[in-house]
């Protein structure tokens, strides 16, 4: 999938500038910090109830087990867990020219990798095609980083085509308490809302939209035979004939549109990444837009769906 080493991706991540005075680690890890909070409280005992207890930390089960009122005592969780789920099937690794989104893909997940390790967060990574090909439990520590770099740069994918539901199902049962997760794919194939739905309900989820700039356009050279490459199927396309390139940049921006409509419906926070173009300027304005009040006052107006579609 990438044609450079592990050291060369976190070198890579560790180097992008994002103003002429910062890296994008330092940088980056500083409004990563403030954009994604804690995980808030964490369980930690029952007691029995006092005058003047907060109701709303009644332990009901306690209460109903012994017969007289408990609360829950709870203690702050200082550190986060970070997941990164990213997608490695065979579509993320084309581009008709330049780097493929995979590779911008690789360099956003080490990027963000660093800057939580900096946060000492713990960190781990999931790589899935239509199934789990690479797994890394959250783990913290300095060789964090590079263990998702290397896992990155050396994962060669046997599945062909695209499912999320089995590595979202892993990082429902491998996340204990609430953490971040950030997906990154194309979103191109595969059934995403009710995986992600039900992840959301638990955890932060964010989905990284990869785009490539011939994603929207066919290009005027007559007949083109073109192979689906994650189900082999295949199809002759009049790229000659203006209407036909006209109806395909329509379906393409209507399903990119339904695409980001279907992640925001399931409470998923959604960003976008070109390919080829360095992914710390986008993730730093996606992080400014996550500290601004406006932001979660709109989350907290949005209703979760009663149902999660499928």
């Amino acid at each position: 999938m990438l044609t450079i080493q592990a050291s060369q991706l976190l070198a890579q991540a560790q180097r992008v500038r994002l103003t002429p005075c910062g890296t994008a680690a330092a940088a980056l890890a500083g409004s990563y910090r403030s954009a994604f909070r804690g995980s808030g409280m964490e369980y930690e005992e029952s007691r029995e109830y006092a005058p003047g207890d907060d109701v709303s930390a009644m332990d009901w089960k306690a209460t109903a087990r012994l017969g007289r009122p408990f609360v829950k005592r709870l203690r702050e969780e200082r550190s986060r867990t970070f997941l990164l789920a990213v997608d490695i099937s065979p579509s993320m690794a084309f581009a008709a020219a330049g780097p493929s989104p995979y590779e911008t893909a690789a360099l956003a997940a080490v990027t963000l990798a660093v800057s939580a390790a900096a946060n000492r967060d713990r960190v781990g990574l999931v790589l899935f095609s239509d199934r789990v090909e690479a797994f890394l439990p959250p783990t913290a520590g300095p060789a964090v980083p590079f263990a998702v770099a290397r896992a990155l740069a050396e994962t060669r994918p046997t599945g062909r085509g695209t499912d999320p539901a089995p590595a979202l199902a892993l990082a429902g049962v491998a996340l204990a308490h609430r953490a971040v997760v950030f997906v990154l794919s194309d979103f191109l194939a595969g059934a995403w809302s009710a995986p992600l739905g039900r992840l959301a309900a638990q955890h932060d989820v964010a989905a990284a939209v990869l785009t490539t700039p011939d994603d929207r356009a066919l290009p005027p050279a007559g007949l083109l035979t073109a192979t689906d490459l994650e189900t082999g199927g295949l199809a002759v396309i009049d790229c000659g004939n203006p209407a036909v390139r006209a109806r395909y940049a329509g379906a393409r921006a209507a399903r990119r549109s339904q695409t980001m409509a279907s992640l925001s419906a399931v409470g998923v926070d959604v960003l976008t990444l070109a390919a080829g173009l360095p992914p710390a300027p986008a993730l730093q304005a996606f992080f400014r837009r996550r500290t601004h009040p406006a932001y979660h006052s709109g989350r907290a107006r949005r209703a979760r769906p009663a149902s999660i579609p499928a």
